[in-house]
């Protein structure tokens, strides 16, 4: 009887590697690992985690593959982050699995309406792996289930080196631009105030064309950023400009007591979101966000 855990972005990935980390060896010769390879680029260490064959890209052949298997029962245990836009072979897969787990899937813990998970679909009492960058802000239908952490997503700056969410980070290097722009839902709202940011520039592309919503023109010394923004946070200490993102916590835990965070929800964001940024712009100075 195999594990399966799927992956479709990094934070996913993150959960499957604290969780497979934890396990008792006999455990982890059995877990299979399918992954996005449109989002997730395996490194060194996911490659000794899940060595092949034990390691297979989302692909309707591997989908349905995995699908037969748990029709035969060979499937115990599955871990996947939520059921938004699930094929017939994912619900096969979930239907005839023995044991289902859920992982995080990023900011929809703090939303009193998650946008992927739909908590109704899933038995009470079910594991719940969650990163506990922000417990006090869970929103309250977290407890349906059985909440089980797996430590912070982001370690804080000044933290024990080691620790990485994601792809790895850097300490130390001094990058060479001044602003960081996250494209994110809300930055538009902040165009009118980009005057007043230094260049150079580094903007963040949304990873999804028809989700971008930066819409500001750059300077010619400014440019995009390649790869994950967390690569370059830790210690940062220039202007972060971000809007509904996971990466405003990353900004709040790894950059440098001298940065600046500039923030836009939308104005229809989740109102437990809201609650998370106001309370955490009075504590936290750097900060500062936009009614």
């Amino acid at each position: 009887m195999v594990q399966v855990v799927l992956a479709f972005n990094a934070i996913h990935l993150e959960a499957a590697r604290r969780i497979r980390h934890s396990q008792p060896a006999a455990q982890q010769e059995w877990e299979v690992l399918l992954y996005e390879p449109s989002r997730l680029a395996l490194e060194a260490g996911d490659r000794r985690l899940w060595p092949w064959p034990w390691r297979w890209p989302i692909h309707p052949l591997t989908m349905a593959a995995v699908a037969l298997a748990a029709r035969l029962g060979l499937v115990g245990r599955l871990r996947l982050a939520h059921l938004r836009g699930a094929g017939r072979a994912l619900r096969l897969l979930v239907r005839h699995g023995r044991q289902l787990e859920l992982l995080d899937d990023g900011l929809d813990q703090y939303r009193f309406q998650p946008r992927a998970l739909d908590p109704q679909m899933f038995a009470a009492g079910l594991p719940y792996w969650l990163f506990c960058d922000r417990p006090a802000h869970r929103a309250p239908w977290c407890a349906r289930f059985d909440c089980r952490e797996l430590g912070p997503l982001f370690e804080p700056h000044g933290s024990a080196e080691g620790v990485t969410a994601g792809p790895a980070q850097t300490a130390g290097v001094v990058p060479p631009f001044r602003t960081l722009i996250v494209d994110s839902p809300g930055v538009e709202r902040l165009v009118a105030e980009a005057d007043h940011w230094p260049h150079p520039w580094r903007l963040v592309p949304h990873p999804v064309a028809a989700k971008r919503h930066w819409i500001g023109p750059l300077a010619p010394e400014d440019q995009t950023l390649g790869g994950p923004p967390e690569a370059v946070l830790r210690g940062f200490g220039g202007m972060v400009v971000v809007g509904e993102s996971l990466v405003l916590l990353a900004a709040l835990s790894l950059c440098g007591p001298g940065a600046r965070l500039v923030v836009a929800l939308p104005r229809q964001a989740d109102a437990n979101l809201w609650r998370l940024i106001r309370e955490e712009a009075v504590r936290d100075t750097r900060l500062w966000v936009l009614p």
